[in-house]
């Protein structure tokens, strides 16, 4: 038969490392948040995260005596557990099965641009909206333009709750920059703006915007409207914020760690065969003011 072992079509074997492979490299919003996924090696579903307490402000020695007023810490933690679970899958008829047996490039595209694309999308969608019930400070409405009073506005914002600008990245929707931030001139014109938005091509993140790296993706959410956010669904809520502020891990199920299982199992009810990639994960807001959100009105 077309699907028997001899073939092993998108052999698991062959073919896991790979995707592991795949996934990481088509991870956007994922790779700028910080990642526990190595604290799962041993196996298990949650992680304690421990959350570091800021301040006090720089003391002065009593001069007679050298004593100084002690901070006490009062630590706090975050539980992040492994609780969302999900696949990607093809379902190839014994006729496909063989046509395809000794396709390896074939099979190649299938693993790399859907199977394992697929599941790192739903990861850094799945991320990146955590910031609409876990980042609190916004700025922006559905009905004007992003510009660069709210680029600065977020910038501020940022700077009041004392986030480091160093672990900071904007995510904003194709449509923002491209038709609303790129069409005001002191973001392309250096004579006006002292220095053009920073362009790294293709690579994400593509250029720096103030010196912050500046990724360009569509998985930034829309308005949920009425009974939502009240924001139309035309409209992105783009986001300035710090790396530490979302967190994720992979869950370590059966040696899937850094990224996707692969399986492939027989149809019970049918001449066909079924490719499986699946990944469990958990995400954490840890920080409620590590960022700020953007409401661009396209």
């Amino acid at each position: 038969m077309a699907g028997g072992t001899s073939y092993r079509v998108f052999s698991p074997e062959v073919w896991s490392s790979f995707v592991k492979i795949y996934f990481q490299n088509k991870l956007y919003a994922a790779n700028h948040f910080l990642n526990f996924s190595s604290d799962l090696k041993g196996g298990g579903d949650m992680i304690t995260i421990p959350n570091l307490t800021k301040g006090p402000a720089v003391g002065s020695f009593t001069t007679t005596t050298g004593a100084i007023t002690d901070f006490i810490v009062a630590e706090t933690r975050t539980q992040l557990t492994i609780n969302n679970w999900k696949y990607s899958s093809k379902k190839f008829s014994d006729f496909e099965w063989g046509r395809i047996a000794g396709q390896y490039q074939l099979q190649d595209m299938y693993l790399k641009n859907d199977i394992a694309y697929r599941l790192a999308d739903k990861l850094d969608v799945d991320i990146l909206n955590q910031q609409l019930s876990g980042i609190y400070p916004h700025t922006g409405t559905s009905a004007v333009q992003i510009n660069n009073t709210s680029i600065q506005e977020s910038l501020r914002i940022c700077a009041t709750y004392s986030v480091d600008p160093e672990g900071l990245a904007w995510f904003l929707h194709p449509n923002a920059f491209y038709g609303e931030i790129l069409r005001k001139n002191q973001f392309y014109d250096a004579s006006q703006f002292g220095r053009p938005v920073q362009s790294a091509g293709l690579f994400q993140p593509i250029g720096n915007l103030y010196g912050i790296p500046l990724y360009i993706t569509n998985n930034v959410p829309t308005g949920s409207g009425i009974g939502g956010d009240g924001y139309p669904s035309t409209s992105h809520v783009n986001l300035l914020v710090h790396k530490r502020s979302i967190v994720y891990a992979i869950g370590n199920i059966d040696g899937m760690g850094v990224g996707p299982r692969l399986a492939t199992e027989k149809v019970a009810d049918a001449k066909a065969f079924r490719v499986i990639g699946d990944l469990a994960y958990g995400l954490k807001v840890t920080d409620n003011y590590g960022g700020v959100r953007m409401v661009s009105d396209t």
